[in-house]
């Protein structure tokens, strides 16, 4: 494809609040190189307005979802669980947003990669649930990042997972072990309905899921493969993967 004719993938924003009279929405510029580099598309930022998005009419003039990760995280009561300190801080605009982008996406069949925040997201619209600290649960070990602002630490290797021999992931890695980078301390509890674990660490917590059901590529990874993604062979399969899926989405929509 040309520049001209690039699919577009819309890629989910955080709404930032804070202490300012100003309100922005946001997206780390690691995901949006991600997408235009390594799945070969035309990124495109998608505001955390809710309701004030004609979410279907967006949608259908999508190619690809991409949801990001946040250093927010899923409001507890939508997995029917009570708020607490340790599950904060929380952005429910961009709850609002992306469930129902998720909804949409697999309604509409368009591809869909979700990633850290944005794997979370996945599994609780799809009725699943949530640790809010994994580290507090029994036999599990600390997932968090190392917060020592080297970019190049945080997001290097920190665990194996064992991939599903059965699983989207195996299909596009071909390969039953992977060393990936940890920066997350809530995980998935219960799987949501239609999801199957494509990924766990050593301590048993789901690391990838996919939905094998599913017409249309759905992949949702704990990790973070948009760092550095063309240098990293599992980031560089996941995206191609991602990407190709797009791409046959863009080209079924110009045949329509």
């Amino acid at each position: 494809m040309t520049s001209r004719s690039l699919p577009i993938v819309g890629v989910s924003a955080c709404l930032h609040k804070g202490d300012t009279p100003k309100p922005y929405h946001s997206v780390d510029d690691k995901y949006l190189r991600a997408v235009s580099l390594s799945a070969q598309s035309m990124p495109v930022i998608i505001p955390a307005l809710g309701n004030l998005l004609d979410i279907p009419n967006l949608i259908s003039n999508l190619d690809g979802i991409m949801l990001t990760g946040s250093n927010s995280n899923v409001f507890p009561e939508l997995y029917q669980t009570r708020p607490t300190p340790d599950a904060e801080p929380y952005d429910q605009m961009r709850d609002q947003t992306t469930f129902a982008i998720i909804h949409e996406a697999l309604k509409q069949e368009v591809p869909l990669l979700a990633i850290c925040r944005g794997f979370q997201e996945l599994n609780v619209a799809m009725g699943g649930s949530l640790y809010s600290q994994i580290k507090n649960v029994s036999g599990r070990m600390d997932h968090s990042s190392p917060d020592t602002n080297e970019m190049d630490i945080d997001y290097g290797p920190s665990h194996n997972i064992q991939l599903n021999p059965e699983g989207e992931l195996f299909k596009i890695l071909k390969t039953d072990q992977v060393s990936v980078n940890s920066l997350h301390y809530q995980a998935v509890k219960k799987v949501g309905e239609g999801l199957t674990i494509d990924a766990q660490a050593d301590d048993g917590t789901v690391e990838a899921i996919s939905m094998p059901l599913q017409p249309s590529f759905v992949l949702g990874v704990q990790w973070h493969p948009e760092y550095k993604s063309q240098d990293n062979p599992v980031s560089r399969g996941i995206f191609s993967a991602f990407g190709a899926a797009v791409t046959n989405r863009a080209l079924s929509r110009t045949q329509v």
